[in-house]
């Protein structure tokens, strides 16, 4: 009972000084932005930070936490120490070892100023009751212990240290893209046993069924041809001609983070990734035949043009080109195929959703719409797309009404 009081009464203390310090409160609402934390942290119809979201791992589902200021199921007696323990080095508040589904590979580059400004604004919150729902991994990864031998292989702390031979601003865009932004968690390669493979870092990765691009400084497979002003009009906007539009998780990271930075922030992170290193995934070989090419013209003449144009062209705000597009012409076509399949909601006001054509078109159809997309109108995209890719896909697609 004592302890309760006292945990009770900590809370109030840490959530009424973040009451009297409104700004360290909007700090650490922008900071959580930058960290995109209601993404993981909110259950699809759910309140938002109380958590119950269920993150899947080759490894088993892991359920996100409560991480309003509730005593009970959220983290209202938490300390900073607690915190900052569980955000920078993955380690919960009784000791235990997190899952990295938990970004604290990233999250471990912030300052502890900055993760505990985040503590400062969760703590400014309405407290929700929501009880956990238990994780559900599968065999020996459901004893955390068996996480040490992982955290050796791939965790390596410490707050990221300036480079003083690079400006302050690649250095903001280094702290942002490495750090609170954790980029890498997504647009990296794993390996087997889900670590991050550092020496190809942003080089692209796969993000449960979607394939998340090579941000890489690459000028052909990454941003590398990109201006910053074109790279942060994407990043805030989600919709840039030449960078396509943003669908799938990365235009919830739109909506729900990058939305709100800065566009000095978003400046930054773009002059850090034109500066970093050039990564080349290889360029699989040409699968379709000319026929299959010639087909796919006319299924898109028949299914597509009458929107996207005869040459790919779109419609400026309202329906996106497939001509000079990066999302077209990624090292693999998985992203474009999922879109023909599932359909796509408008990104921002105004733009046209578009339908799910999986019921209309065969495996063979929407792998040659795909590669003619893919080769024409001055694209250069291998023409990998193949119906038993479509058939893989087709089994994890939203499929909605044309």
């Amino acid at each position: 009972m004592l302890l309760g009081i006292l945990s009770a009464g900590l809370g109030a203390i840490t959530a009424a000084m973040g009451a009297d310090e409104p700004s360290l409160i909007e700090r650490g609402q922008y900071i959580s932005h930058l960290a995109d934390c209601v993404a993981c942290h909110t259950r699809t119809g759910g309140t938002p930070f109380a958590g119950g979201l269920p993150i899947r791992t080759p490894f088993g589902t892991v359920t996100s936490t409560n991480i309003t200021p509730d005593l009970d199921t959220g983290i209202g007696g938490w300390s900073d120490e607690d915190f900052y323990r569980a955000v920078s080095d993955g380690i919960g508040r009784h000791g235990e070892y997190l899952y990295p589904a938990m970004s604290f590979t990233s999250f471990t580059k912030m300052t502890r100023s900055d993760v505990l400004a985040i503590k400062v604004y969760l703590f400014s919150l309405k407290p929700v009751h929501a009880p956990r729902v238990p994780n559900n991994m599968a065999f020996p990864f459901d004893m955390r212990w068996t996480l040490f031998a992982w955290r050796a292989l791939f965790f390596h702390a410490g707050v990221y240290q300036p480079d003083p031979k690079r400006s302050a601003e690649w250095n903001r865009g280094a702290y942002l893209v490495e750090g609170a932004g954790h980029c890498g968690e997504c647009h990296s390669p794993r390996n087997i046993l889900e670590g991050t493979e550092t020496q190809n870092s942003l080089a692209g990765g796969k993000f449960g069924k979607w394939l998340a691009p090579n941000i890489s400084a690459d000028p052909r497979w990454g941003i590398g041809d990109k201006s910053v002003n074109d790279l942060v009009t994407f990043l805030k906007t989600g919709s840039q001609k030449t960078e396509g539009v943003a669908f799938g998780p990365m235009a919830e990271v739109v909506h729900d983070s990058l939305h709100y930075v800065s566009t000095a922030d978003l400046q930054a992170i773009a002059v850090f990734l034109k500066a970093g290193p050039e990564r080349a995934p290889s360029v699989p070989d040409q699968v379709a035949s000319r026929g299959e090419l010639q087909h796919g013209q006319k299924l898109y003449l028949d299914n597509c043009a009458k929107c996207h144009q005869d040459k790919g062209q779109g419609s400026p705000g309202i329906v996106p080109n497939l001509a000079d597009n990066a999302a077209i012409t990624s090292a693999q076509p998985d992203d474009l195929i999922d879109a023909v399949l599932s359909g796509l909601h408008g990104s921002s006001p105004g733009t046209m959703p578009m339908p799910s054509f999986a019921r209309a078109l065969s495996d063979q159809d929407v792998a040659d719409i795909a590669n003619y997309v893919r080769s024409d109108w001055g694209n250069h995209a291998p023409t990998n797309a193949t119906p038993a890719l479509v058939a893989s896909l087709r089994g994890k697609a939203a499929i909605g009404q044309k």
